[in-house]
């Protein structure tokens, strides 16, 4: 498949647990990568950022739907409609405009070493329009979790990174993990023999220094294939929250041209909850089959939707086996 690097873990009651790594970390060297190494996961993190939401939920500290405006009232300067709620926003119904268009993300291989702030990344979003009215659509939304990132500080006067790591981290033993803080050195990984390489016509770049910042709580957290697991299978079931908040976040509405369905910041992939993950450099995929206890998490050092094949693949081969 021409992917320089992969974890992949696949786990259930039909398959035991098993984590492996093949390729390497570094095409220049032949550094063999390694099964606990930690890679940026892309929007695997908007599964960690809904779980903080509606622990905040279940606290009592705001409901799902509230209005945006009640708790961010500087979003008026930036024209959000009414609306635009809690549950909108995670289920990404908010109809707001995004910031991540393809000349976003080539700007970033130019310019990699920019900090973004996340004022600036909806300054960006919202010199575009509102793309439908709140709740009559679906569209995937990186700002929107942008704005969940500012509640979520806002609501607990503290650095979002450190209320992930009380409420979600912590909690679920994923010590691997971390939301990096917005600073001009966040670009390093916690291993700096790692690479991650963009797909440029038909060559690879390295894209390792393109600093995350621009994605934050939309997609800057850096995790292993043992966290992840231990994320999607405690999000699936639902391990951290009120059975009720549980059944709202699997809530899915209809994801256009596609059998999938989008919950509270998780997917249903035809039955297998989870998320996937794409930054400059890296891909992702974390998934949990409630029917069969079926987890697959892969990490790739490629982008180009390398992690969402193979998985696909290791799914199909996982059915085919329990089918024979």
């Amino acid at each position: 498949m021409g992917i320089p690097g992969v974890v992949v873990h696949v786990s259930g009651p039909s398959w035991g647990r098993s984590t492996r790594a093949l390729g390497v970390r570094d095409l220049a060297t032949g550094e063999p990568l390694a099964a606990d190494t930690r890679m940026r996961v892309g929007s695997v993190t908007k599964m960690i950022v809904a779980l903080i939401i509606l622990r905040l939920v279940d606290a009592g500290d705001l409901c799902l739907d509230d209005e945006i405006h009640e708790h961010l009232p500087e979003l008026s300067d930036l024209q959000v409609p009414r609306g635009v709620t809690v549950r909108r926003l995670l289920n990404m119904t908010s109809g707001l405009p995004d910031y991540t268009s393809e000349e976003f993300v080539e700007g970033l291989l130019v310019a990699p070493d920019r900090l973004w702030t996340p004022s600036e990344l909806l300054e960006v979003a919202f010199s575009g329009s509102q793309e439908f009215a709140p709740g009559t659509s679906w569209a995937y939304c990186n700002a929107g979790y942008i704005v969940l990132g500012m509640l979520i500080e806002h609501l607990s006067n503290a650095r979002v990174e450190d209320v992930a790591r009380r409420l979600v981290f912590d909690p679920l033993g994923m010590h691997a993990t971390e939301l990096p803080p917005l600073t001009h050195g966040s670009s390093t990984l916690p291993d700096p023999r790692l690479r991650g390489y963009h797909r440029q016509a038909d060559e690879l770049a390295d894209a390792t220094r393109i600093n995350p910042s621009w994605a934050w709580t939309a997609g800057n957290a850096v995790s292993t294939a043992g966290d992840l697991r231990l994320l999607v299978e405690a999000s699936a079931r639902g391990d951290l929250l009120q059975e009720q908040t549980h059944r709202e976040c699997m809530s899915t509405h209809p994801v256009p041209d596609t059998t999938l369905g989008y919950g509270l910041g998780i997917a249903n992939f035809d039955g297998m909850w989870g998320h996937n993950g794409e930054l400059p450099g890296f891909q992702s995929f974390a998934g949990h089959d409630p029917a069969t206890g079926t987890t697959i998490v892969v990490l790739t050092n490629l982008d180009d939707h390398s992690a969402d094949t193979l998985a696909a693949f290791l799914r199909a081969r996982l059915l085919d086996a329990a089918s024979s």
